[in-house]
């Protein structure tokens, strides 16, 4: 019978050299798993958080509110304080009856509002609904332009600043 002349397997050397180098590159993997996390939930909450996602807000019910006002009546009651009048049913309503307040909170004055409200014979009479449209509000600004209204808008919440600018035209008479 023939002996065998070396062993079959690894030196715990070998061994633990194996494991030492799987062991860095399980470690380098995981380093850059938690750095793409972490870039990744930086970026979500600066497209969908603080400051951009109250510029969108924002901006959205301007366009909306405006586009639906009457070209004829509106208020500027200041820079950042403005009040448009349109009908709540425009195939039905003969005279306008419901208005909205873009306005900068006076005890707040880093908060813009909405209010919308109901009309009886020209004058203010329900508050229907009063919306917090932005918080960490900087400058405020409506002018009128041709056929419409400009809002210029910035924010800045500390991590982020936008601004935004806005031109929606008044379509109804």
């Amino acid at each position: 019978m023939k002996r065998i002349k070396g062993y079959l397997g690894f030196t715990i050397t070998e061994l633990v050299l194996a494991i030492a180098v799987s062991s860095i590159l399980v470690l380098t993997i995981g380093i850059v798993m938690v750095d793409t996390q972490r870039g990744w939930m930086d970026s979500y909450a600066k497209v969908h958080g603080g400051a951009a996602a109250d510029a969108m807000m924002t901006k959205t019910a301007f366009d909306k509110v405006i586009r639906k006002a009457s070209r004829s009546i509106y208020h500027f009651n200041g820079l950042d304080d403005i009040t448009v009048y349109y009908y709540d049913n425009w195939l039905t309503s003969t005279d306008l009856d419901r208005y909205a307040r873009f306005y900068r909170s006076a005890n707040e004055p880093s908060e813009m509002y909405i209010q919308h409200g109901q009309l009886e014979a020209g004058i203010k009479k329900d508050i229907l609904a009063e919306v917090l449209l932005a918080s960490n509000v900087v400058d405020l600004e409506f002018k009128p332009i041709s056929g419409g209204i400009e809002m210029k808008l910035a924010l800045d919440d500390g991590r982020e600043a936008t601004t935004v600018v806005s031109t929606a035209i008044l379509h109804n008479e």
